[in-house]
């Protein structure tokens, strides 16, 4: 097969719905779900005029380098042909929006670290009263709560096919995505992230990391050591990224070209759990599923597994969910209509049963619930005074000893607040609004690149303008500070964005039709042996 007809296949290629997923998944996603033909900004016989006499190779090279830069500009900013036609939105189009939420949140996170000091993240007290500290509010600018969420998100993403299959009993398809997502896993997560991150020992030898970090700000930049080639650069480059993609040694990896990337290695081993326990628990009862589940849930959290209970929390989410369509699918009788004991007809006359029934009762307790997880998933850090933070004394108090004892006082009540929070969003339909607008979903289509570029622009860029425009506006007062910082964060925000709109068209797409392909041209040849 000719190269020509590889990459051809690759561009046209219709991905399945398996193993697509990461914490920060993006548009690529519905490659796997529907068949469509992308066009190439790159193809020089789209969109050129017909004449109706043959275009010379002069005027066929300029409307390349035309659609080329085109290619160049946002998304967002181009404007629509009018040709497509708009799709309906998915069932789970809110997991989408809420994961560039929280991608976003990430991003803010950084930008915090970098300019500001570690006291914006202490908990709200009469010491410390700066509106972003207070509940809620503050996972605007909090990290590991976001993660947390991303990786609930992953695991409720990961199950959801094959649970249905297995609620369906089609088992041979089941076990036909489970091998799909156990082959692409690695490639999807990590092909990406190299290709993405490759600009940073470029930065780095060209001195775009200084080392310096902004005064009283809580982190240092990034600062690779610098080769005196580039090719000894991009060496070292490739030798650090085998530690991070290590399949046999998935821990906490300080990547000193992007340190946000120890999730990955995570999410793949967690990964690995869910598509383990889904195929050992196929045949398994549905309650005998849920039970097994559960253990392996408390189990991941009382042993401080919490990537691995995170995922398998968005199992048991989906189990929820597919609990209630199956409840659902059966019809209720009326609460009036009496039986032959005439149980439920007094049953009706009771008070309560009317407000259960109540539409806006109902709204109103899932809001109150939501509003709860919120709360707890914004508790402090313990070593930014969580214990002395208005609202969180008694959470900090009520978290068991054993947790402390190993080191993980914090990660008790965020993962389980994780998991309610995308339970409470999966079960109330008028929440998931908010994660459906566009905003929210452009955020959830670029979220993987825009994870994967952030901190290489933010401590590059980041510093860099952070530092020339206080030297224009001063950092004297508060509100000197704020408006150089300010500046500077609308300027590298935009150009975070730009950069992780072009990584999720011409990189993350690709790497998903490439994992794609790869596993159908291995599968054809294995069926032809």
């Amino acid at each position: 097969m000719k190269i020509s007809q590889v990459f051809e296949r690759l561009r046209l290629r219709e991905a399945d719905s398996s193993a697509s997923y990461h914490l920060l998944e993006n548009e690529t996603d519905r490659l796997e779900q529907e068949k469509y033909a992308e066009t190439s900004y790159f193809d020089p016989r789209t969109n050129v005029p017909s004449t109706g006499i043959s275009i010379s190779r002069k005027r066929s090279r300029f409307w390349l380098w035309l659609r080329a830069l085109r290619a160049l500009v946002p998304s967002f900013l181009q404007p629509s042909t009018g040709q497509v036609e708009p799709k309906k939105q998915r069932p789970t189009a809110w997991i989408d929006g809420l994961r560039g939420v929280a991608a976003l949140f990430v991003v803010l996170h950084h930008m915090s670290l970098i300019w500001f000091s570690w006291d914006i993240h202490n908990g709200w007290a009469s010491w410390n009263d700066h509106l972003i500290q207070l509940p809620i509010i503050r996972l605007i600018v909090s990290g590991p709560p976001n993660v947390m969420v991303f990786f609930v998100i992953s695991g409720y993403a990961l199950s959801l096919k094959p649970l249905n299959l297995i609620q369906k009993k089609e088992y041979h398809k089941m076990y036909q995505s489970l091998a799909s997502s156990i082959f692409r896993r690695h490639p999807r997560l990590f092909i990406p992230a190299i290709v993405l991150c490759a600009p940073a020992p470029v930065i780095a030898y060209l001195g775009g990391y200084s080392g310096e970090s902004m005064p009283g700000a809580a982190i240092y930049p990034m600062n690779p050591p610098r080769s005196e080639t580039i090719w000894g650069q991009f060496g070292h480059y490739i030798e650090n990224v085998m530690p991070l993609s290590d399949l046999y040694n998935p821990g906490h990896i300080a990547w000193i070209y992007s340190d946000s990337l120890w999730t990955l290695p995570i999410e793949y081993r967690s990964s690995m759990v869910v598509f383990s326990m889904l195929l050992a628990l196929s045949s398994c009862t549905t309650r005998a599923r849920v039970v097994i589940t559960l253990g392996v849930a408390l189990y991941s959290l009382w042993y401080f597994h919490w990537g691995e209970f995170l995922f398998v929390g968005g199992v048991l989410v989906v189990e929820s969910n597919l609990r209630y369509q199956r409840l659902a699918g059966v019809r209720e009788p009326r609460l009036d209509e009496a039986d032959d004991n005439g149980i439920k007809f007094r049953r009706s006359r009771l008070p309560w049963s009317r407000v259960l029934r109540n539409r806006a009762f109902r709204r109103l307790c899932s809001i109150a619930v939501f509003l709860i997880v919120l709360f707890i998933l914004s508790m402090p850090l313990h070593d930014r005074r969580a214990a002395e933070s208005y609202g969180f004394k008694a959470l900090a108090w009520l978290v068991p000893s054993h947790f402390h004892a190993i080191g993980a006082g914090d990660y008790f009540w965020q993962p389980l607040a994780a998991v309610f929070l995308i339970l409470v969003i999966d079960s109330t339909p008028f929440l998931q609004r908010i994660f459906t607008i566009r905003l929210a979903q452009y955020l959830g289509r670029v979220s993987f690149a825009l994870y994967l570029v952030h901190m290489l622009l933010l401590h590059s860029l980041g510093f860099w303008l952070g530092k020339y425009l206080l030297g224009m506006t001063g950092s004297e007062s508060y509100w000197q500070y704020g408006t150089g910082i300010g500046m500077a964060a609308v300027i590298v925000g935009f150009v975070i964005i730009w950069a992780a709109d072009l990584g999720s068209r011409f990189v993350d797409a690709k790497a998903v039709r490439f994992t794609v392909w790869a596993y159908d041209e291995l599968c054809k040849k294995a069926v032809e042996k």
